[in-house]
């Protein structure tokens, strides 16, 4: 399947499955909250640190009566994610399996459940692509245009979701971790860290200390068990026993491509699927702290699982997507029920 291909139907099944059913008329209790929110004053909007970006697009769009208008920011954002996650994944999981994970990402229950709701979990989803692409491309090659563009979206993804600071921390990390392997790019690289930090202390630190510190202060160790319901709800949009086939069959996977990533000390690309995996699903399972924050593991979870099932042989790989298939339908059941 061509990469052309492949991308117009992954956008397609999107589109599908994320407007079948849609009732256009109401809201959500939560919605109608998030829809308040966004009729505040400019000044209240970004004073409480709730996904200020997304509501002020929400507050462009107000002018339209039908629910369906207003989920309508939300759906184009998971599409154009899925556009630039198609370049993202075909940097990080290589031509080969890039359509496998662009088609579980794009088919994805909680993306489809994410983009028929009133939410900014999409647009985190499209700014967490475009984190990963810019970083990743800018230590390929090093352009300064491509680190500007980085510290961009970077400041917009705090207004989407201040959570998505741990971008920055994280591929922080896996530069500092590969940095014998791109010794040159080091000097602009924390120069714009600096920036980008910066900002978000100046803008954002005390909405996320004051949204946090009720998580944070009471963490203990019995809360490591909540990873199982993130990972549940990452792979399936359900949970126990509803999820547990398609749990399995995704943490197979999950493992497989984890083997097919046993080069990452010396693969910058592997080591951050398996950090963008494992950093937003450790935090979401300690604080709950908001979907958009599980979402952005999403592209991981997907890119590992596909370059897993390139382990398999085909005749294997064949009934494993069929139980994916599967696995999907019965999310989608209880979805649309």
């Amino acid at each position: 399947m061509s990469g052309t291909l492949g991308l117009a139907l992954s956008l397609l099944a999107y589109v599908v499955l994320a407007l079948y059913n849609l009732e256009p008329a109401t809201l959500s209790t939560g919605e109608e909250h998030l829809l308040q929110r966004a009729s505040e004053p400019l000044q209240t909007i970004l004073a409480n640190g709730h996904s200020p970006l997304y509501l002020l697009l929400i507050k462009a769009c107000s002018g339209g009566e039908s629910a369906l208008w207003l989920r309508m920011p939300g759906l184009l954002c998971g599409l154009i994610a899925l556009v630039v996650g198609a370049r993202m994944l075909r940097g990080l999981v290589g031509a080969h399996a890039a359509p496998g994970a662009l088609l579980l990402l794009a088919t994805s229950p909680l993306l489809a459940a994410q983009a028929r709701a009133l939410s900014p979990a999409t647009l985190a989803l499209l700014l967490v692509a475009l984190s990963y692409a810019l970083f990743w491309e800018y230590l390929r090659s090093g352009k300064p245009s491509v680190l500007i563009g980085w510290i961009g979206v970077s400041a917009l993804s705090f207004g989407a979701q201040p959570s998505l600071v741990f971008l920055p921390l994280l591929q922080s990390a896996v530069a500092l971790f590969y940095r014998a392997r791109y010794p040159q790019r080091q000097v602009l690289w924390w120069a714009a860290q600096v920036i980008v930090l910066a900002l978000f202390a100046f803008v954002f630190w005390q909405p996320v200390i004051h949204l946090m510190s009720d998580h944070w202060t009471h963490l203990h160790a019995g809360q490591w068990v909540r990873l199982l319901p993130t990972f549940c709800l990452l792979s399936t949009n359900l949970y126990l026993p509803q999820a547990l086939v398609g749990t399995l069959l995704f943490a197979l996977l999950t493992a497989a491509g984890l083997r097919a990533c046993a080069d990452w000390r010396k693969d910058a690309r592997h080591g951050l699927l398996i950090a963008g995996l494992l950093v937003p699903c450790v935090t979401y399972a300690l604080t709950q702290h908001g979907t958009p924050l599980l979402l952005s593991a999403l592209p991981s979870l997907c890119g590992l699982a596909s370059m897993g099932l390139r382990l398999f042989p085909r005749w294997v790989r064949q009934g494993l997507w069929a139980a994916v298939a599967a696995s999907y339908s019965w999310s989608y059941w209880n979805l649309y029920a």
